[in-house]
């Protein structure tokens, strides 16, 4: 990321969100290379509000939604989130990360910051939904190992009907997706099939 005048006072931000919200977890990490040259520059940041992790422990699901987004302002960058469900399967925002480079080194310091915030110790207890981006996968299976792991439905669609198109094979995808049981699983998958019998072997 580029070092701009902004971006020298994060630190101070970050030290002035832990006296104003106690318990919230905020840390910035500047470029050991560039330190080493005599220069501060900007590596990473995250940030986990207090309110975020109290609320997620006590009224939201065991579950966590993990995406990426790129900067394109001046300063580009990757934008990393987590984001939980409330009881009104509204999105319940936990934490956010700010990294010069998506990779599986900057998802596992994430996903260890997030670990700790939220106790989630070794992912027993909890449900990871994601799309495959760079290098999370190995980084949640490294971190959280026993988490329950899926994939975003829309993501594999999008990715899906690259091969497979169509209005009504899109519903029939969706309603498998949205399925709650295993017959109910099955019921909709046959009638996908039904559809276009070529999808039955790419179906898992």
């Amino acid at each position: 990321m580029a070092s701009i005048d902004e971006y020298g006072k994060l630190e101070a931000y970050c030290n002035e969100l832990k006296l104003s919200n106690p318990g919230s977890d905020a840390s910035v990490e500047l470029s050991g290379e560039a330190l080493d040259q005599g220069r501060r520059v900007f590596r990473r940041m995250y940030i986990c509000f207090n309110a975020s992790k109290v609320g997620w422990k006590l009224g939201c699901r065991p579950f966590i939604g993990l995406d990426g987004a790129f900067l394109k302002g001046k300063a580009r960058g990757i934008l990393l989130t987590a984001v939980g469900l409330d009881a009104n399967d509204s999105m319940f925002p936990l934490a956010i990360a700010l990294t010069e480079k998506e990779t599986t080194v900057n998802w596992t310091w994430f996903i260890q910051w997030l670990r700790s915030s939220l106790d989630l110790d070794d992912g027993g207890r909890v449900t990871i939904m994601s799309d495959m981006q760079k290098g999370l996968l190995q980084a949640v299976s490294d971190v959280l190992p026993f988490a329950e792991h899926r994939l975003c439905a829309r993501h594999v669609y999008a990715n899906w009907s690259k091969r497979w198109r169509g209005n009504e094979l899109k519903k029939k995808f969706f309603s498998c997706a949205w399925s709650t049981y295993k017959e109910q699983f099955n019921d909709n998958l046959k009638a996908l099939e039904k559809v276009n019998n070529n999808v039955y072997g790419g179906r898992q």
